[in-house]
């Protein structure tokens, strides 16, 4: 069956997707992971904090993700709150703060194919993104990395059984063969797919993608061919 797709980009100067298993030194996602982007269409909407997952989420949002820009990891140092010197929450003047190093991507920026259950929603997502319309500020990942982002297209995508290519991340298990090229970047992890109410983890998926936003080529399978010639996988 086919899905209409809402089809657009968003990118920044740094993004962070925290990794659900680092803590001291926390890491990133190479690409934001559905959980983080049902967050980003919430804010797009207005939903609030505490109720866009009732509606956003992995049973009524589809999401497929293409790499438009070669993924460049960088570290900085954070002044973070010492919470440990705190006494009554009014911090020493010295060794108030505590210093984290955090990974973040460096002028990430994403294609987002999005298809929803709750018409109401989607045609309201999709007028807003045409007209580069948010309520809550857009970031990716953290409040402090805003985001800019901007309509390409609505479209029909349609369901491909088996295909050689593919231009978006796509999960490890509709994959049933890759050829290894040489100049390209080959990338396996775990994305949490989907999350309750509660922001507890429901899902974890092997995804694989080619870090210079280049197609994988092989065999693969549940795609869907948007326009002329992309063909994307839903996460």
């Amino acid at each position: 069956m086919s899905k209409k797709t809402l089809i657009f980009d968003i990118w920044g100067e740094f993004g962070h997707f925290k990794k659900f298993y680092t803590t001291s030194s926390p890491l990133t996602f190479s690409v934001p992971p559905p959980t983080a982007i049902y967050g980003i269409l919430g804010a797009i909407l207005g939903l609030s904090k505490n109720d866009y997952l009732n509606h956003i989420n992995g049973r009524t949002t589809k999401i497929a993700i293409q790499i438009l820009k070669p993924i460049k990891k960088t570290r900085m140092t954070l002044n973070y709150i010492d919470t440990k010197r705190a006494i009554n929450f009014h911090f020493i003047k010295r060794n108030g703060r505590t210093q984290i190093k955090i990974e973040f991507l460096k002028n990430p920026a994403y294609r987002l194919f999005i298809n929803m259950n709750n018409e109401n929603f989607f045609n309201q997502l999709i007028t807003k993104v045409k007209n580069k319309e948010n309520y809550y500020t857009v970031s990716l990942g953290l409040a402090n990395l805003l985001a800019n982002f901007s309509y390409v297209g609505f479209e029909e995508a349609q369901p491909v059984n088996i295909t050689n290519k593919v231009d978006t991340a796509i999960l490890s298990e509709n994959i049933e063969e890759i050829e290894v090229k040489e100049g390209k970047k080959y990338f396996k992890e775990k994305l949490p797919i989907d999350m309750s109410p509660d922001r507890e983890p429901l899902a974890y998926k092997d995804v694989v993608m080619e870090l210079n936003g280049n197609s994988l080529e092989g065999k693969f399978k549940n795609c869907y061919k948007v326009g002329r010639n992309s063909i994307i996988s839903f996460l």
